[in-house]
């Protein structure tokens, strides 16, 4: 029964040979950089030393978890971590999904595609770019922002490098440089779903909303729901570039987070086995955090990544 289904698997994957084709650069691709470099794991569980390498630096247990663990400011860290991302996640999920079904209800083709790629174009842009133009905009020495609220008679607001405003300066500029990119799946989705089914409930009596709520909804859920679960496994990663340019002194306690701890204490510092361990703490609670959500979400939705 074995051989017979294993003749039959391989019929198949040779029918289909095209497309495996052009799969395999991207399986050559991760194999390459994401599981070649597993290897490097055990740094993280030895007293990494360049003259030894891997094999020849002594092993060192768990001393970096519990160094980690043992950090004064080890629980605000993961605290941090999980607060930023968690916004970034409730309140950034859903504007791409909101973004593509206003965009497909645009019957101008050129204001809908002029929108398109302005949305699409902060994608490309760096952070340092996007965070620099901040700066610019939102100083109260002369920004345009501030500006406008002194002609109308308020007091100029610190935006940046200050608690009151970190939170919404973070999530905002996360969404507004990803919000058109994030879009194009959902783009993708809608524009594959039956047009009869619009017809349809045309023919019912439903309006624009309720084609909206009754047919798009429905058609992108189970692309929403992967999305979803992909997007939880990066709850313990709240972005490494952002948080180091947009961080400073003033929101230090509410701003520090594993992603800047670990490149400035592994190339900072010099500590590979310290910031590695940290590291694989986060990949694996990325990993149970995305096998609890999938596991939900195939005995509510019956859709899951496996």
């Amino acid at each position: 029964m074995r051989h017979l289904t294993a003749n039959l698997l391989w019929k198949r994957i040779w029918r289909h040979k095209l497309f495996y084709l052009f799969m395999l650069p991207g399986i050559i691709w991760f194999f390459l950089f994401s599981y070649v470099p597993l290897y490097g794991i055990q740094v993280a569980f030895r007293d990494f030393m360049f003259s030894g390498g891997f094999t020849g630096s002594p092993w060192a247990g768990l001393k970096y978890f519990e160094q980690f663990f043992s950090y004064y400011q080890s629980f605000e860290l993961i605290r941090n971590t999980i607060v930023i991302s968690l916004l970034k996640l409730l309140i950034g999920f859903s504007m791409p999904i909101i973004l593509s079904i206003l965009l497909n209800e645009v019957r101008n083709v050129t204001f809908k595609k002029t929108v398109q790629t302005l949305s699409y174009l902060p994608y490309f842009v760096s952070w340092i770019v996007v965070v620099t133009l901040m700066q610019r905009l939102l100083t109260p020495y002369g920004g345009p922002l501030n500006d406008l609220l002194s002609s109308f008679g308020m007091e100029p607001i610190q935006f940046l490098n200050n608690t009151t405003w970190f939170y919404q300066m973070i999530v905002g500029s996360d969404i507004w440089k990803n919000i058109g990119w994030n879009s194009i799946i959902y783009m993708a989705a809608i524009a594959g779903i039956d047009q009869q089914l619009y017809e349809a409930a045309k023919i019912d009596g439903a309006g624009r909303f309720r084609q909206v709520w009754h047919v798009t909804l429905p058609g992108i859920r189970n692309i929403a729901v992967i999305l979803f679960i992909l997007s939880v496994g990066s709850l313990m990663s709240a972005g490494y570039e952002q948080l180091l340019l947009l961080n400073g002194p003033a929101t230090a306690a509410i701003g520090s987070v594993l992603d800047v701890h670990v490149i400035n204490s592994g190339i900072g510092e010099g500590r590979l086995s310290y910031a590695a361990a940290v590291g694989l703490f986060q990949s694996v609670i990325a990993l149970i955090l995305i096998l609890t959500v999938n596991r939900i979400a195939r005995k509510v939705s019956d859709v899951s990544l496996f």
